[in-house]
């Protein structure tokens, strides 16, 4: 992976946790999660236009809740050939396997 990596090659906290469905409230950093680094998120400034387009109260330090069809609008709001493009593509592919069991992920700010 390019911009993800799982919580086994994390250092730090500075991290946003993709969570597989509803947060419990308790668990962080959980094997089957994916984490994006703070840097790499809010230098792809189109990705979080399109969280802030999707999600209106979207808060980097809090949880959002990701349904199957807020995610792909998610992705109709990301300009193609750019890094946030990529980002998304990259976490589409977990994505796509969450959905397949969960009706919902989970973005848990830093």
């Amino acid at each position: 992976m390019q911009y993800c990596i799982t919580p086994a090659e994390r250092h730090g906290s500075c991290y946003h946790e993709f969570y597989r469905g509803k947060w419990d409230e308790v668990s962080c950093w959980k094997e089957d999660s994916l984490l994006l680094h703070d840097d790499v998120l809010f230098s792809a400034t189109d990705f979080v236009n399109a969280l802030r387009a999707v999600f209106p109260d979207y808060d980097p330090f809090g949880e959002t809740e990701v349904s199957a069809d807020k995610w792909r609008l998610l992705g109709q709001y990301i300009p193609k050939n750019s890094d946030a493009q990529a980002i998304y593509e990259e976490i589409d592919q977990w994505a796509t396997d969450v959905f397949d069991g969960a009706d919902r992920f989970t973005i848990i700010g830093i």
